[in-house]
């Protein structure tokens, strides 16, 4: 394994699911982490290299607070990940709520506009390098019945990713959409509780929970930094997708 230690990592949407695994197996593996979430996290670990806060990622400057605050705990930031998303609401648009439609793409689309921005300010206000990872989902490039927010906001992020890496190209920022695969959190159990006539593919997700055919938070972040700092992923592109860990 590369060694990683003294690397500054921050996490958005880490109190739960996937971004609490990021935040616990980046610890594991030598990084110090700053990690936000609407409800600030509660992470284990030498407090010396944990920085946690409350922050909503559809305030920007709560994003431009939280990377100084991690710059000058630490020093700098080398890794951003924006993993803060919402999948409601699920069902037909024609039966969602205008409200809930706004808050998805004000939390999956501009949450991820204000960390990425906070975060390629201070790269370029320190200089070197930086790795900018937004989580992306398979669902922003194959559309499903039910799911019209969520897949055009993550269809968003993807475009959004590609802009940034042709934007900073020349200024040391590596960026990548990432679909991480099907990780069994909180989003799931939404996913399997749905009716068939609000999301007609819940048999699929219902069918992959009897298998327990998840890739677990531990695998995903192992993968994100591989493709964070192994040097063999540098031409990797902008979008990519994990492999399963049980393929």
């Amino acid at each position: 394994m590369i060694d990683l230690t003294g690397k500054v990592a921050v996490i958005t949407g880490a109190s739960r699911g996937l971004g609490a695994g990021l935040a616990e197996r980046f610890l594991e593996r030598g990084l110090n982490v700053a990690a936000c979430a609407r409800h600030r996290p509660e992470l284990a670990g030498d407090a010396g290299r944990v920085l946690t806060q409350a922050a909503d990622v559809t305030d920007a400057d709560a994003m431009e607070q939280l990377c100084a605050a991690a710059a000058e705990r630490f020093g700098q930031v080398d890794l951003w990940i924006n993993n803060a998303g919402l999948l409601a609401p699920i069902g037909p648009l024609r039966d969602n709520d205008p409200a809930e439609l706004a808050l998805n793409i004000q939390v999956n689309v501009v949450g991820v506009f204000n960390g990425s921005r906070a975060f390629i300010r201070h790269l370029h206000a320190r200089g070197g390098d930086g790795v900018l990872l937004n989580i992306s989902s398979g669902a922003a490039r194959n559309a499903y019945a039910g799911w019209s927010a969520y897949c055009a906001g993550k269809a968003a992020v993807d475009r959004l990713s590609e802009s940034i890496a042709l934007e900073e190209a020349d200024h040391g920022l590596r960026v990548h959409a990432v679909a991480p695969g099907i990780i069994d959190t909180d989003m799931q159990t939404m996913i399997r509780n749905s009716r068939p006539e609000q999301f007609p593919r819940v048999q699929k997700f219902l069918d992959l929970k009897a298998k327990d055919a998840f890739s677990s938070p531990g695998f995903v972040a192992d993968r994100l930094l591989e493709l964070a700092f192994d040097p063999a992923a540098a031409d990797t592109p902008v979008l990519t997708t994990l492999p399963l860990e049980h393929a």
